[in-house]
């Protein structure tokens, strides 16, 4: 695939990036969007359908996932590192999940930046801005060739 294609299908997978973040309130259930927009320090969490919060950021995280794992898919089609980052994403989630509902569900007492954060790895696309450059530096040192 030419540099130009694979530059312009990653802008527009970025693109999708941010629809899935203009689009979260319709898209998602998240009691915690409204609480942590709020002055979440000194109101009590909100009452939370456990299972069908887990779903929905299951669905946020594949959603946001699947998408930056085509934006490395594109920009670096080397079969190794795809397989690696695929795995990547499985294990965060696993255990950012755990972390989180374990949290929410003991009722955090100390503090609720620990927990807003935690949700912040698993709503938000953030692991793209750690691989993308460290796949980049990868295949800068072992000379990949990606043509």
């Amino acid at each position: 695939m030419p540099k130009v294609v694979r530059v312009l299908v990653v802008v527009c997978l970025l693109l999708c990036l941010v629809l899935v973040r203009a689009f979260e309130y319709d898209l998602f259930y998240d009691p915690f969007l409204n609480y942590f927009e709020s002055d979440h320090l000194t109101k009590p969490m909100p009452e939370v359908a456990y299972l069908k919060l887990f779903f929905s950021y299951l669905f946020r995280f594949s959603l946001n996932s699947g998408i930056s794992f085509l934006i490395l898919k594109v920009a670096f089609p080397v079969r190794s590192f795809l397989k690696t980052i695929m795995s990547f994403y499985g294990i965060a989630f696993l255990f950012l999940s755990v972390l989180f509902f374990g949290l929410i569900i003991s009722k955090v007492e100390v503090g609720y930046l620990f927990p807003f954060y935690v949700r912040r790895f698993i709503i938000h696309p953030v692991f793209i801005i750690v691989l993308f450059p460290f796949v980049y530096l990868l295949k800068k040192r072992y000379r990949f060739n990606l043509e």
